[in-house]
């Protein structure tokens, strides 16, 4: 059986919705505004800024982004092209054991951009960078935007996002 070759459209479609993530980011200060009052330009706004969590969230101190999911928030939000709204940073019962997964939820509105999201993880794991597998999850789809789960795979005895922070 043969498979005919897409469309050379579809090809300018997916170069398209690259030029358009490498002009939307990486953003260089997605947390460390110029126009907030405490903005100091000498000091690089980074993924482990004590202001993060609260600045990451649409609700500020009434609901900051937990501690140990804020640099992964903060990361995902600098690409420019994903918009985080919602996160946590897991759970685990009293004997450790991971019974709540941590996770990021955010929108993106080109599955191109999460084709090479979900291809840059699998480098990374591939590569010993990343201790656990990422999985990227499909849980809301309309014609504009869709929204996405970004969760670790639990193989391999995985107990959350502190054993990754301390790697």
């Amino acid at each position: 059986m043969r498979i005919a070759p897409r469309p050379t459209a579809r090809k300018s479609l997916v170069a398209n919705e690259v030029r358009r993530a490498h002009t939307l980011g990486p953003i260089p200060d997605p947390v460390c505004c110029s126009h907030r009052k405490d903005y100091v330009p000498s000091t690089r706004c980074h993924r482990y800024c004590p202001a993060a969590p609260l600045r990451l969230s649409s609700e500020g101190e009434r609901s900051p982004v937990e501690p140990l999911v804020a640099p992964l928030v903060f990361e995902l939000k600098k690409l420019g092209v994903f918009h985080p709204c919602w996160s946590c940073e897991g759970r685990t019962d009293e004997t450790g054991r991971l019974w709540k997964l941590p996770r990021v939820w955010f929108y993106a509105d080109s599955v191109v951009h999460i084709r090479g999201l979900s291809d840059a993880l699998n480098r990374l794991f591939h590569a010993g960078q990343l201790s656990v597998r990422w999985h990227l999850v499909l849980t809301h789809s309309d014609p504009e935007q869709s929204g996405y789960d970004l969760q670790p795979g639990t193989r391999n005895g995985y107990r959350g996002l502190l054993e990754l922070a301390a790697r």
